[in-house]
């Protein structure tokens, strides 16, 4: 018996029995669309967190005083800056304002701290047009790229050299500073916890005027190494005890992996899962398939028809089952993966974050569909079908043809 033949007589048997079998493909489906989507769209975050390492400097360390404890002062900046392992220090600051210029009007990031150490900060992050800022600059900041380029108005735009308003809340009022544009910066893209497209950048000098305060918010470190981050860390936190948050990077990237990682391990055990059930659910359906075609065994080896090849038949319509439910849970998975991407960078995003470092979280990635996992899923899936369809193939193979034939 030809293999084409096999494979239509297994199709034709899944056809007499439409509803059971689709109820059977279904069970592989979901199991085949939960194993692409998780692995896609964990493939894909974990990229967006290499990628935003590497974009926004594995070294930064940002200190933050806890409400009502320590004050930093430049005698902070300069103490932690002489710490072993500390390449540079520098005074943060990071709050919400409003911008407007001419008919634009938007709320971005404030950012400011000492011009020479955003390369450091920010090791990608380059000029489109204009002059770096200087320390001694007041009057003048520098936009971020969607700050001067609104993406969500692209016919209005800003500047350079153009005049901008900054209005700050200041206690109960609200105050307002006027800034020449020097420079705009190229688009940075999305980090974990800068967004630096939506932020005008300033320098400490133009900071402490407009707050009028010789206290600093933070201190942003860059350590001399990535192996110098976890010393340093445990450095600051015996000077300053519990008086002080620390923010890393390196750490913040290391925690979310560990978490993701254990978070993947569990949803891949559901899907292990739900296709085990699916497995015996077409188990099941083998097996009442076989006992409903006793007498069709008969019939066929009485035709002539060795143990090998109603072995051969059963194991094809439990293949098939398989390959149907792979390539269905293959389609669904590819557009399940896509519309989970988008759900889970909205659930990731905070706008509003309970620290000045933390606020505007931007999470943007795509997940990694490769041909090879979804090659993978298909024969993983048609290995499930053949799998449970094994035992059932094998009883129908040793059915006695002669009692089979009697069979009602």
């Amino acid at each position: 018996m030809r293999p084409g033949d096999i494979l239509w007589y297994a199709f034709k048997g899944l056809k007499d029995r439409k509803t059971r079998s689709i109820l059977t493909i279904l069970g592989i489906m979901i199991g085949i669309t939960a194993i692409i989507t998780l692995i896609s769209n964990t493939s894909g975050f974990d990229n967006f967190l290499t990628d935003a390492l590497s974009r926004i400097g594995s070294n930064n360390i940002w200190i933050i005083p806890v409400e009502g404890a320590v004050k930093f002062t430049d005698t902070d900046v300069m103490m932690v800056s002489r710490l072993p392992g500390v390449k540079a220090a520098a005074p943060f600051y990071l709050t919400r304002v409003m911008l407007k210029s001419g008919p634009i009007e938007k709320q971005v990031n404030f950012l400011a701290t000492d011009p020479r150490i955003i390369k450091l900060i920010l090791p990608d992050l380059e000029l489109l047009e204009g002059e770096p800022l200087q320390p001694a600059d007041v009057a003048v900041v520098s936009l971020g790229y969607k700050v001067a380029h609104p993406p969500e108005d692209p016919s209005k735009s800003i500047r350079l050299y153009s005049s901008i308003s900054l209005l700050f809340q200041s206690g109960k009022s609200v105050k307002a500073r006027s800034f020449m544009v020097g420079a705009i910066y190229n688009e940075f893209g999305s980090t974990p916890y800068l967004d630096v497209d939506n932020s005008v950048l300033a320098t400490v000098e133009a900071a402490r005027n407009i707050f009028g305060s010789k206290y600093y918010p933070a201190i942003v470190l860059v350590a001399s190494s990535p192996d110098a981050v976890e010393p340093l860390i445990s450095m600051l936190k015996r000077i300053y005890g519990d008086d002080i948050q620390v923010i890393s990077p390196l750490t913040i990237v290391r925690n979310v992996r560990a978490i993701i990682s254990n978070f993947s391990i569990f949803m891949l055990i559901v899907a292990s899962i739900s296709l085990i059930v699916a497995g015996i659910g077409i188990m099941n359906t083998m097996i009442m398939s076989v006992m409903e075609r006793t007498r069709e065994i008969g019939v066929l080896r009485a035709l002539g028809f060795t143990q090998k090849h109603v072995a051969a038949v059963f194991l094809a319509e439990a293949a098939l089952i398989g390959a149907i439910g792979g390539i269905l849970g293959i389609t669904l998975g590819v557009s399940a993966s896509l519309f989970m991407g988008d759900v889970f960078a909205k659930m990731f995003q905070v706008r509003e974050a309970s620290t000045l470092v933390g606020q505007a979280l931007q999470i943007s990635y795509t997940p990694v569909i490769t041909p090879d996992l979804l090659i993978k899923s298909f024969f993983f899936a048609i290995l499930v079908g053949v799998f449970s369809g094994l035992y059932p193939a094998i009883k129908a193979a040793r059915m006695d043809p002669v009692q089979a034939l009697r069979a009602e």
